[in-house]
């Protein structure tokens, strides 16, 4: 009898601790269901969304390699913008908007359309951030603050362009972080810094001697 009692109270106190708890450990499992199906969906989002602008950078490929071997006609001008704004209006949180607006300051910049080339750069520049707690590789900025600086130098900028290239650590691209400083020592006529800047980049890439020694020489070195 004592052992029926005593299944008769494990019983009781089972009923007990569900009539307490029942409801909470339910709306628990509820949650994280909730939350795993969510996480899923989101996942599932988030591949299809880098997916569709993996397409449209794709799609900006050919009428950019046209561009650099020959030229681009209205036609495929308006169709490369057309991607290229599909990807800044729908995607800006990915990669390829940023390698996007990289392929378009190039052809601006080809086009000697300096200030939308300045655009586009400063636009990868200020916005590092790709979706939730993201960010591009380091290299990928201090490319489009390289090419920025180029166009500084073309714009007949050159502080500007110095001012971008100096105080920044370059990483793998410190050839062409140091040249585009002696270009702009160059502008600005100062001499002996324009001389050393072009040497840390002949010591970087002593396989662009040629052109780093013309240079030095158009400078008297």
């Amino acid at each position: 009898m004592a052992s029926y009692e005593s299944d008769e109270e494990q019983i009781e106190a089972l009923k007990r601790w569900w009539a307490e708890n029942g409801n909470s450990l339910i709306i628990g499992i509820v949650i994280i269901l909730v939350v795993l199906f969510g996480s899923r969906q989101w996942q599932s989002a988030q591949i299809e969304k880098a997916e569709t602008a993996s397409d449209l950078y794709e799609s900006m490929l050919p009428p950019v390699a046209l561009f650099q071997s020959e030229s681009l006609d209205e036609t495929g001008m308006a169709a490369l913008e057309s991607s290229y704004n599909a990807l800044r209006n729908e995607h800006a949180d990915t990669i390829y908007t940023r390698y996007g607006a990289l392929l378009m300051a190039g052809v601006y910049a080809g086009q000697e359309n300096y200030d939308q080339a300045a655009a586009e750069l400063n636009w990868v520049l200020e916005n590092p951030e790709l979706g939730f707690m993201q960010s591009a590789e380091e290299e990928l900025y201090l490319t489009a603050r390289l090419r920025l600086a180029r166009i500084k130098l073309a714009q007949g900028e050159p502080q500007q362009a110095l001012d971008l290239v100096t105080s920044v650590d370059p990483l793998e691209l410190g050839a062409g972080f140091a040249e585009v400083q002696g270009d702009a020592y160059s502008q600005l006529g100062q001499v002996e810094q324009s001389r050393s800047a072009y040497q840390r980049a002949l010591n970087f890439a002593p396989e662009n001697a040629g052109l780093i020694e013309l240079k030095m020489r158009a400078i008297g070195g």
